[in-house]
Order: structure tokens, then sequence, then C-alpha cells
């Protein structure tokens, strides 16, 4: 189909002499925003265009219809003073799931003395606090607005927890970027290190998948119990936005009793662990871009378990696939070891699915054969394993992973699983 084509520079200059000169204001600024700024624009976008004037705080919206070349196009015009503007900058914005922004710009007009303050090729916008306060006062919304048998109450408060979740699951994600609404819910629902089903009861939530009030209050319970094993080990994090005795509760249980507390009129919270898939998890100064899947890789529970024996999909790259050997439950051993020591830490199992994810979210993931299901290592206990390398064996069936094992590997609690040894004899014959 045929697109008309987008407003061309033109247009822009048109529009910025017109706005300056019908501007109440001293207009010190002129920007373009939105989806003509980052080269997305279709013939259906509108120009959103920020314009900057001087003077005492000041905000004003106007809405334009601009005919160019035969067609109409949408001018939502923001004015606002441009010190209030810069401000703003150092703020969240309230429509990116507490996600950082860095949204380009592209500067239309400045007066000379403002244009270095506010020539930005992007705009960037911090990340929101984990405000995981809010999240567990808004389940406490969700119980209470079920117990009056209001079910709009129930689907309102739901939506607010789906939005808050993010902020808090931040804490045990790299960092990603967003660059407009669109992609801040898809990063929000793609988050890696997230509950098990997190996609679904996100979508649920949300209002973009139907459900029942149980569903949905079930769906909230979800994601609330499922977020706090997640984000215990930052514990200090949340002592700096929410207090210290929230910081303790999240570590000595009572947060786990309270929201139990407040799950429980409507039924029992599945117990289940929750083992998200994995990444990297964030390091101080590292910005990771995290890739919106074609499908979710979520974490240990799938709403449709994968089939037992060798016949389970997997993504795995062709070439390596065909040099495995495999066990008749489509197998190969894995054994993990330190990397730059060399220590050996543990063994467990792959199927080809395990290996391409650990080979592609650098988290080591393993397949469970008493639960037949993956599991990342280190998502629930905190003791997260980061893949520096990973080699195959002359056979094929059987992988070496290196790692930086934080804490320990080991169930038990030890560094490593071999932390018994056995006596060996020399073998020597005495004299």
């Amino acid at each position: 189909m045929d697109h008309a084509p987008s407003p061309d520079s033109r247009f822009f200059d048109d529009w910025t002499a017109r706005l300056r000169a019908s501007a109440d204001r001293p207009v010190v600024g002129i920007l373009l925003r939105g989806s003509h700024a980052r080269r997305a624009a279709t013939a259906h976008s509108d120009v959103d265009v920020d314009v900057l004037v001087g003077g005492a705080p000041y905000a004003a919206r106007q809405a334009y219809f601009a005919e160019h070349s035969g067609r109409l196009t949408h001018v939502s015009v923001a004015a606002r003073d441009v010190r209030s503007w810069v401000t703003r900058l150092g703020e969240p914005a309230d429509w990116a799931f507490g996600l950082p922004v860095t949204a380009p710009a592209r500067l239309l007009w400045a007066d000379p003395y403002w244009r270095h303050r506010i020539d930005l090729p992007v705009l960037c916008q911090p990340a929101d606090e984990p405000r995981l306060e809010e999240l567990i006062a808004t389940l406490g919304k969700v119980a209470a607005a079920r117990a009056a048998a209001d079910a709009l109450g129930v689907r309102l408060a739901a939506a607010d927890l789906a939005r808050l979740c993010p902020s808090v699951l931040r804490l045990a994600n790299p960092s990603v970027r967003v660059v407009s609404r669109r992609s801040a819910f898809a990063a929000a629902l793609d988050l890696p290190v997230a509950p098990a089903g997190y996609r679904e009861d996100m979508l649920r939530c949300l209002g973009l998948r139907p459900g029942t009030t149980a569903q949905l209050c079930a769906a909230a319970a979800r994601l609330v119990t499922g977020t706090l094993p997640l984000v215990r080990p930052y514990a200090a994090e949340v002592a700096e936005v929410g207090g210290r005795d929230l910081a303790d509760a999240l570590l000595d249980g009572r947060l786990d009793r309270y929201v139990a507390q407040l799950t429980r009129p409507a039924g029992p919270v599945s117990s289940v662990s929750r083992e998200p898939a994995g990444v990297p998890a964030p390091r101080a100064g590292q910005w990771v871009t995290v890739p919106v899947p074609d499908a979710p890789v979520t974490g240990a529970h799938l709403e449709v378990p994968p089939p037992d024996g060798p016949d389970r999909p997997s993504r795995l790259d062709p070439e390596i696939a065909a040099r495995l050997r495999r066990t008749p439950d489509g197998l190969v051993a894995a054994v993990v070891r330190q990397h730059d020591s060399g220590e050996v830490l543990m063994v467990a199992w792959m199927d080809d699915e395990a290996l391409h994810r650990t080979l592609t979210t650098g988290r080591a993931t393993y397949w469970s054969r008493s639960r037949r299901e993956y599991w990342v290592k280190g998502a629930t206990s905190g003791n997260h394993q980061y893949v520096r390398s990973v080699a195959i064996d002359c056979d094929g069936d059987a992988v070496l992973v290196s790692v930086d094992q934080v804490g320990a590997a080991c169930h038990t609690g030890q560094r490593t699983c071999f932390s018994t040894e056995l006596p060996v004899s020399s073998g020597e014959v005495a004299s």
C-alpha cells in the first residue's frame, strides 16, 4: 500500500516561523520530538513540537491541523518555560513503566544564548525509583476491591499494579533505555528477569488479555509474590527509597507474610519456584539493550509445559545442534567451572534450548529432569552464574561452561558441589 509522504524540511521551516511569530512570550527554542525526530514516522504520525519560552513558569498545549501537499497533519505543540523544561529532563517519564528514556530530538531553531543549553541530540530522563511500597499497597487495593465484590475496582487496581511492577523488577534486570511509549511497553513486558508467567499476567492485569475477576486477582498476586525473591538481593536499594524497615521486611520474610495475608481470602497463592529467563544482572555503570524476542522467554513455569523427551522445541543454531550427542531424554551434561581459577563448581543438564539460552543470554540455563522445566542459576537464590565461555567436548555429549560465579554454586550453600573429598590411596606397593 502506498503511503503519503511525511512532512519534509520545508514543512518544519514553515511551522518554526509560524510558532515564533504567534508566541505571546519570547521564544528561546523549538524542538521536534516523537516519531519524526526518531525517523520512524509514517503517513499517520503526529508532529510533536516543544516550544521553549522565557519568563516565569509556564505550560500550555495547542493542537493544529496543517495542510501540506494536499494532506492534513496533526501538529501537537507543547509550550513550556525553558527552565522547567530542563528540570523536567531530570524526572522520570510518566509513560515509561519506570524505565529510563533516551529519546532523539531535533533542534529546529534556538536563540543563540540558549542554543548550547538545549541543542541535545537525545532527551534523557532517568528511571523511576523502585516503587516496592506502592506495589504492595496496590495489591492491597486489589484485595480490598475483591473483598467488596467490586469487579471494576479490581481491574483498575490491577492495571495500576502492572504499571508499577517494572519499576521494581528493574533492580534485577540489565538496564534498557527506551525511546517511545511503545518501546517502553515492549521492554516492560519482556524484562528477562521476571516471575514465571510474567508477560501473560502483565497483559491480563493491564486489561489486554481476557480474564475473570478471580483470574485477575491471581495474576496480580503472582506478579507480586514472584517479584519479591527476585529483588531481595537489592534490599539496600529498596531501603534508599522505602526506608530501612521495608528493606528489613523484604529480607526477613515479613513482606512475604503480608502479601500472603492479602491474597489468602482468594485462595492460596502457588508456591512453586519462579525461575525467570536469564540475562546478565546489572553491574554499576553498565547499560544493556534488551531486544524484544519473537516469543517470550519466561522462567521456570510455562503455561503449557515443554514436552518430555528430545522433542522440545529449540532455537539452537543447527550447526551446534548437529554436533551434540544426547541422552534418550535429549540432554547433554554441563560441567560448570569458575572461569579464572578453573574450580569445578557443579554438574547439571542441558537440552538444546537450554544451551541456546545459555549462549544468547549470558546466564547459565539448565533443564531440570525432576521438575521438567528450565531453570536459571541464581534467579531465586541470587547466586548468579555469568557465562564467560562455553566449549563442547570431542564426543559432543558434554559441554564445559566457564562462569563468573556469584555466591555458592551448590544448593547446600557450599561454594562448590564437590566439597566432600574421598580417600585415595597411592597404589604403591611397599618394598
